[in-house]
């Protein structure tokens, strides 16, 4: 089974990712870093460390990286979905799909986990759901050593019905008045992530490629859902799983980019911030793989950010980015 990593600009955890590989994952085949940016020295850093990986960059690399390299703005805010799609194509019939900040911290032998996607019609299998079991809940349950399998049990597996509820009408703001009729709730929304992630999980290829269908260059999660749910329709016999216990975890102590971030009376940049990160981690100041139990040790990101003293990284204004990145999560049932 392949292993596909989205990277883009944070080296610190990808190599805290890839040593978890190295120490946890059994019975891989390929590890593919698809990358949109990461400076070229930083990867050659990790070839030496990891000389199995192959890296693919995106179309729009070259732009972005010299972007970083200059401490310039980039201006190209492309999302870089048909390198994901194109080597979704080229990989194994399942593939493991995670991201640069997501690491192992249970042994996983990803034949077990193939033998599962065959046996039991999965679409996909979980590795984790920060705790909160709405995102892995269904129907008619079966038990096995190392995961156990469900159905979707959804509000509707009617697409279109799906479409007006769960999407089209988020657009028009009338939530509220759909919740007083009974008809949506935060709860029922939750429940379609049992059947999606964006990452963290083992993929049937044709699923994957389906949750990307019309995707217009965008990453609509809404879409996405609907897709997932006409996948339903359509292949009656899908299951899903997901792991008997979570065996990855994922960092809540940077992004790679500032998109979607921009919180009230919080002044942090992520790529000054990724800046500082990466470099102490290139100069050997700062050891990423110690302890995969937890995520990486705030205390020392503190030092390294007040040592560095830069004008958009102050380390006060990131605790705070932070404490409302990890609320996001716990808002809606997860526990970080």
């Amino acid at each position: 089974m392949d292993i596909l990593i989205k990277s883009f600009n944070r080296p610190y955890y990808l190599d805290r990712c890839l040593y978890s590989i190295t120490a946890l994952v059994k019975n891989y085949s390929r590890v593919l870093i698809l990358d949109d940016g990461t400076p070229q020295h930083y990867l050659d850093r990790l070839l030496e460390k990891y000389p199995f990986i192959e890296i693919i960059k995106s179309d729009f690399y070259s732009e972005k990286s010299s972007a970083i390299l200059a401490n310039a703005e980039i201006t190209n805010k492309s999302i870089p979905i048909d390198l994901w799609v194109n080597a979704a194509k080229e990989a194994s019939d399942h593939f493991l799909l995670i991201e640069d900040d997501i690491w192992f911290t249970q042994t996983i032998d990803l034949n077990t986990m193939n033998e599962a996607m065959l046996t039991n019609h999965l679409a996909m299998l979980k590795l984790f759901w920060l705790g909160n079991t709405q995102l892995v809940s269904g129907k008619n349950e079966k038990h096995y050593s190392a995961y156990t399998s469900y159905q979707a049990q959804l509000y509707t597996l009617n697409p279109y019905w799906y479409y007006f509820v769960f999407y089209k009408f988020d657009k028009f703001k009338i939530r509220k008045t759909l919740a007083l009729l009974g008809i949506y709730s935060l709860e029922k929304a939750l429940r379609y992530y049992s059947i999606y992630a964006v990452a963290g999980a083992v993929f049937n290829k044709k699923y994957f490629l389906q949750l990307w269908d019309k995707h217009q260059h965008t990453v609509d999660e809404g879409l996405q859902l609907y897709n997932a749910v006409r996948y339903l329709n359509q292949h009656k016999d899908t299951n899903f799983a997901h792991t008997n216990q979570e065996v990855v975890k994922t960092g809540f102590l940077s992004s790679a980019t500032n998109s979607d971030k921009d919180y009230k009376d919080v002044r942090v940049d992520m790529f000054a911030l990724n800046g500082v990160l990466n470099q102490a981690w290139y100069a050997g100041q700062w050891d990423t793989t110690q302890d995969l139990s937890r995520d990486l040790d705030e205390t020392t990101i503190e030092g390294l950010l007040q040592q560095a003293n830069h004008p958009n990284a102050l380390s006060e204004e990131w605790k705070k980015w932070v404490s409302c990145f990890k609320n996001q999560y716990i808002a809606i049932g997860c526990k970080i």
